[in-house]
């Protein structure tokens, strides 16, 4: 019964608070990072294509799967980046189906010595729709306990298209960095027999990160590092605030991120202690995540399981000569994972 109550619950958080539960969200928050802000492609690598899977409470029945995309590439010119995000989300037994598609033009410029700059713009296309073949309504219920097939309801219903435009800027250097983005600025009308706003999403997020040792190996970068950081998401009465920390001692880097402090919402289901592991084999990293419901509720719907699957190709040689040169090459200190 418990489990029942939990199904019905997150179809009416999907259906019934639009505004609140749209839009996709991830744990490994920066293999993830274009996710955050369109202002980061460009700034951690020459190039990158990223794959990213995440199983939301598997416990229940029609769990929410996410998968995605996304990459960019450095244009020769070193200042411009062009990037891509494709994500596929289905959530719940009634198949609610969220497609979203979007292009990404980013551009970096160095502010002095210390400090580099980044902005970044996404246009994006977004589709909703609802397999009703997976519901059942009232007038198909029989008195004999079976179930009728066919139904009087009208529920043949065109998907739901939108078109949303997104910004951001990073101001970055070496060992801290501080993020502000906004995602859904036009506040595109979803809905299918309705009219409702897609609320503007705001993200602000930085970190600062403490370098323990630090040493150049073959012309490779070797270091032992912790680094906290903060994420802060406001779209429309709904925030939440995220705290992570994060261990590197390469290759491998141990992250335990609380999701949902319970300083600014109430939805206690989606409190988690996350707890990452990702290691870097060069050129490919590969990272893995686990959601611990905080609430008795939560722990009923099995957490969540996320695992994320990076290419990613650095000209360390360019690192290095200009490290030895005496120039500061400004590279973002956010974590991998």
């Amino acid at each position: 019964m418990l489990v029942r109550i939990l199904q019905i619950l997150c179809l009416l958080l999907g259906v019934l608070q639009p505004g609140q539960a749209q839009d996709m969200h991830f744990s490994q928050q920066y293999a993830t990072r274009l996710h955050l802000n369109p202002a980061y492609a460009g700034i951690h690598a020459d190039y990158s294509a990223i794959l990213t899977y995440r199983n939301q409470w598997p416990s229940l029945n029609g769990a929410f799967i996410t998968n995605q995309f996304a990459g960019y590439y450095r244009l020769k010119n070193e200042s411009t980046s062009v990037g891509l995000v494709m994500a596929l989300d289905k959530a719940g037994a009634a198949g609610l189906s969220n497609f979203q598609l979007g292009g990404i033009y980013a551009y970096q410029a160095v502010i002095n010595e210390k400090l580099a700059f980044s902005a970044g713009m996404q246009l994006s296309y977004g589709s909703q729709s609802v397999d009703y073949s997976e519901l059942t309504f009232g007038d198909q219920l029989q008195e004999n306990g079976t179930t009728n097939p066919n139904s009087l309801e009208p529920y043949r219903y065109e998907p739901a298209r939108y078109v949303s435009a997104e910004a951001g800027g990073i101001l970055y250097n070496n060992n801290f960095w501080v993020s502000l983005s906004a995602y859904h600025l036009n506040q595109p009308d979803i809905g299918f027999n309705f009219t409702s706003k897609l609320k503007a999403k705001y993200l602000l997020n930085g970190g600062y990160k403490f370098v323990l040792n630090k040493y150049y190996y073959l012309n490779k970068p070797y270091e032992r590092s912790i680094t906290p950081s903060l994420t802060y998401m406001h779209q429309g009465n709904f925030k939440k605030l995220d705290a992570g920390l994060y261990t590197t001692i390469t290759p491998i880097t141990l992250g335990v991120l609380y999701r949902g402090l319970p300083i600014f919402t109430e939805y206690g289901y989606d409190h988690a202690v996350v707890l990452i592991v990702g290691i870097v084999l060069d050129p490919i990293k590969i990272g893995y995540s686990y959601d611990v419901p905080v609430s008795p509720l939560g722990a009923r719907t099995g957490g969540a399981h996320e695992i994320s699957l990076s290419f990613e190709k650095i000209d360390y040689n360019k690192i290095f000569k200009k490290r030895v040169s005496g120039k500061n090459y400004k590279r973002i200190a956010c974590p991998a994972f």
